[in-house]
C-alpha cells in the first residue's frame, strides 16, 4: 500500500484554493490595514478626513518608489543594502547642482538619475562578474556612498529651484501630484513583470537561476538590468525627498533600505526570490505608513516606533521562513 501524503488543510477536510494560498500574505496585509483603517478612525476623528488620507498616501510615495525597486531585485532573487545611501547622495548631489536656480533643474535631475543608474551597474557588475554576494557588494556600496556623502557635508546644503520645490503640494484635482506618481509607477512596474519578456526572466531567475540560465536566458544581463533599475529608482527617490524638504539634508536615506525591505517583504515576495509582486509591495507600503500615521497620532515615542518596526521586520522574515519549509 503507498502512502498518501497530504496538507494540513486537505487532512482536515478544507481544500484552499491553490491561487487563494498564493495570494495570502497579500490578502493579509490589506485585511490589516483595514483593521487598523478601522481602529485609528475610532480614535481620532481626523484620521478620514481628506487631508490625512492624502498626507498618508502622498508620504507612502516616498517610500513606495523605493520599494517598487527593490521588489525587483528581491523577485530576482538578489537584494539592495545600497538604496538608503544612493537616496542620501541624490538629495544632496540634486540640492548642490540645482542651488536654487530654475534653469538648473534639468541637469541636476538628470546628473542625479545617472549616478543612480551607475550604481546600479557597479553593483550588477560585481555581482554578475565577480560572483559576490549580493548583499556584501550592496553592503559595500552601502558603506561607501554613506561615506562620500558625509565627505561631502555633514550639514544642510544647497537648495532647490522654486519650481521644483512646489511639485510636492502641486495637485491634479482632489489628488496630490506624488499620489498619482505613485499609481503611474506601479502600474508601469505592474505591466513589466506581468507582460513582458524581462519581468517573466526575472520570475525565472528568482525561482531557480540555474534552470532559467540552461534554458538559455541572459542571466547576468537581467540582473545588471535590475539592479540598475533599483538604484535609479532610488535615486528618484532621493529626488522626491529634496522637493519635500527644499534642501539637501544628509540625515536623508537613513534606514530606508530596511523599510524598503520590510514593506516588500511584508506585501508576500519571497526573500528567496521567485515569488511576490507589487499590489502586495503597495500594501506593505501603506501598512506601514498607516501605522507610522496612527502611532503619530496617538503620540507614541519615536524610540517606540523604531522598536515596533524592527519587531515587524523580525517577524516578516520568520514569517517567510516558515512558508519556505
Amino acid at each position: 500500500m503507498s502512502a498518501v501524503t497530504s496538507s494540513p488543510s486537505e487532512r482536515g477536510g478544507l481544500r484552499i484554493p491553490p491561487g487563494l494560498r498564493r495570494h495570502a500574505s497579500t490578502l493579509i496585509v490589506y485585511g490589516l490595514i483595514l483593521i487598523l483603517g478601522v481602529y485609528a478612525s475610532l480614535l481620532s476623528p481626523n484620521f478620514l478626513t481628506e487631508r490625512n488620507i492624502f498626507n498618508v498616501l502622498r508620504t507612502a510615495a516616498f517610500l513606495g518608489t523605493v520599494a517598487i525597486g527593490e521588489t525587483f531585485v528581491i523577485i530576482g532573487g538578489g537584494i539592495d543594502l545600497s538604496v538608503g545611501s544612493v537616496i542620501k547622495l541624490s538629495v544632496l548631489m540634486s540640492a548642490i547642482l540645482m542651488n536654487g536656480k530654475p534653469q538648473n533643474i534639468a541637469i541636476a535631475v538628470a546628473t542625479t538619475l545617472a549616478m543612480g543608474a551607475v550604481v546600479g551597474l557597479i553593483n550588477g557588475l560585481l555581482i554578475t562578474k565577480m560572483r559576490i554576494a549580493p548583499f556584501i557588494v550592496t553592503l559595500g556600496v552601502y558603506s561607501i556612498l554613506r561615506g562620500v556623502a558625509y565627505t561631502v557635508t555633514t550639514k544642510p546644503v544647497g537648495r532647490a529651484a522654486p519650481g521644483f520645490l512646489r511639485l510636492y503640494d502641486l495637485k491634479l484635482g482632489p489628488a496630490p501630484l506624488l499620489v498619482i506618481f505613485l499609481a503611474l509607477l506601479l502600474l508601469a512596474g505592474i505591466f513589466v513583470l506581468r507582460r513582458m519578456t524581462f519581468g517573466r526572466y526575472i520570475y525565472a531567475i528568482g525561482g531557480n537561476e540555474q534552470v532559467a540560465r540552461l534554458s538559455g536566458i541572459r542571466v547576468d544581463r537581467v540582473k545588471i538590468g535590475v539592479y540598475v533599475l533599483c538604484s535609479t529608482l532610488a535615486a528618484l527617490t532621493g529626488l522626491l525627498y529634496l522637493g519635500r524638504s527644499g534642501v539637501g539634508d544628509p540625515v536623508t536615506g537613513e534606514g530606508a533600505e530596511l523599510q524598503a525591505i520590510t514593506a516588500v517583504i511584508l506585501g508576500g515576495t519571497s526573500l528567496f526570490g521567485g515569488q511576490g509582486g507589487l499590489i502586495g509591495t503597495l500594501g506593505g507600503v501603506l501598512l506601514m505608513g498607516l501605522t507610522n500615521n496612527v502611532l503619530v497620532i496617538l503620540n507614541v515615542s519615536s524610540w517606540y516606533q523604531e522598536l515596533i518596526q524592527g519587531l515587524v521586520i523580525v517577524g516578516a522574515v520568520a514569517l517567510y521562513k516558515q512558508k519556505r519549509r
